[in-house]
């Protein structure tokens, strides 16, 4: 791979996860207190924690959104979103192992719910991955053409990612969907 294949590549991975951030935490932001319970079902932390982390976990989600769209002080963003990506994976694969799927995976706080699922936690690690090989490789030079071409692969894969997000909020609906009695017809 061309050293211009591979700038485009880890910029488009860093602005995707910024963006990935970013909508996470306004979305936190809007719904603050209910993400407060959604904290709460994951049974993880301490009463006395829960608050604090919900409250503090969306402004520290924005921080490095912005910082990974923008692509500032790299690798530094890389490294935490990883971290924190990694979290949130072992978070949902601990509830996931004790039987509790039916909560809220509180990761975009739209208007689609998003059950605990394994799919959520393969996301997770693999955002994390790419977060990390974004970390670990050497910066290059940003110029106009590379910024565009990121700009056009982060898009695409931003789009790709929320129509998983919304397949994965749904599909849950669509295995409890009543199937219709053989022999009842009109």
């Amino acid at each position: 791979m061309t050293s211009l294949a591979v700038g485009v590549m880890m910029l488009a991975v860093d602005m995707l996860i910024g963006l990935v951030f970013l909508t996470a935490a306004v979305g936190k932001m809007r719904n603050w207190q209910q993400f407060v319970g959604v904290v709460a079902n994951y049974r993880l932390l301490p009463d006395g924690l829960i608050a604090p982390v919900a409250y503090a976990l969306p402004p520290l989600e924005a921080v490095l959104g912005a910082a990974l769209l923008l692509h500032v002080g790299s690798p530094w963003p890389e490294w935490v979103a990883l971290g924190l990506l990694l979290l949130f994976a072992a978070a949902m694969a601990v509830n996931l192992r004790r039987g509790r799927r039916e909560i809220d995976c509180g990761c975009f706080q739209s208007a689609l719910r998003q059950p605990l699922r394994w799919a959520l936690v393969l996301r997770n690690l693999a955002l994390a991955f790419l977060s990390g090989l974004a970390a670990m490789t050497p910066p290059s030079a940003i110029d106009n053409w590379i910024l565009i071409n990121a700009l056009l692969v982060t898009a695409v894969l931003f789009m790709l990612l929320q129509t998983l997000n919304i397949l994965w909020s749904i599909v849950p609906s669509w295995r409890r969907a009543p199937t219709p009695t053989s022999g009842a017809q009109s």
